[in-house]
């Protein structure tokens, strides 16, 4: 079983993999032993506002997963209603970029404030912040080691192992791989994704989610997922 420190950032291969959800059972699972944890969402694009207490949907899942009392503006200093890169959002919509710095500010705040700090991050860890940085800038800058989410569809094997060798050439230490969205009758290819990632990479799968039909983010799912995933904080 896999252990971790004060913290860790969550990231995966791709948008719309299921971050949020490993995300949330991850805190579900450690408030259960942490007294004072925290979840972070530092960029955040969408549709739109999410609701009056949340600009982003997300946040409001780990917040919920955790019943957490923080300001918004700590937990996800930027939003853009745009579904797309923090980079091309804040451009297209006129908006100033986010700064890195003023981002860790904000993590470092949590990370004083809190014993522990889960962090999500936006799509893939080469997701463009403005015209220079991008998420890995970021990640690079937290010095917290990461989770990968990935899928088991055609391709992954390439999408995995270039965010492998991203993190590995810039010192990010990699705890583990989630491989979500397993189908419920996989073929003989999806079934074997894990053990050949496992044995390519030599690192941990950490766990396999299946593919979950009318998901909701509540107490009960989170638990479930939570005993799929083998690590401690």
């Amino acid at each position: 079983m896999v252990n971790l420190s004060d913290g860790i950032f969550i990231t995966g291969t791709d948008t719309g993999i299921g971050k949020t959800l490993i995300t949330a059972s991850l805190a579900w699972k450690f408030s259960k032993s942490i007294r004072k944890i925290c979840v972070m969402k530092p960029f955040a694009t969408g549709v739109s506002i999410h609701s009056k207490h949340y600009n982003s949907e997300d946040l409001a899942i780990l917040a919920k997963a955790i019943k957490l009392e923080e300001k918004q503006e700590n937990l996800n200093p930027y939003f853009y209603p745009l579904p797309c890169s923090p980079f091309m959002a804040s451009s297209l919509l006129n908006l100033h970029p986010p700064a890195l710095g003023f981002a860790i500010e904000k993590f470092k705040f949590l990370q004083k404030k809190y014993d522990y700090l889960i962090v999500e991050g936006i799509g893939g860890v080469m997701v463009p912040l403005d015209n220079k940085n991008t998420l890995l800038d970021f990640i690079k800058l937290t010095k917290l080691g990461v989770i990968i989410v990935a899928t088991p569809k055609l391709g992954t094997f390439n999408h995995i192992l270039l965010s492998v060798k991203i993190c590995q050439s810039n010192d990010i230490p990699i705890k583990g791989i989630v491989i979500n969205k397993m189908p419920s009758h996989p073929s003989q290819i999806e079934e074997e994704v894990p053990r050949f990632i496992q044995e390519f990479t030599e690192l941990p799968v950490l766990g396999i989610i299946p593919t979950i039909r009318n998901l909701k983010f509540n107490e009960s799912m989170f638990s479930e997922i939570a005993k799929l995933i083998d690590i401690n904080p």
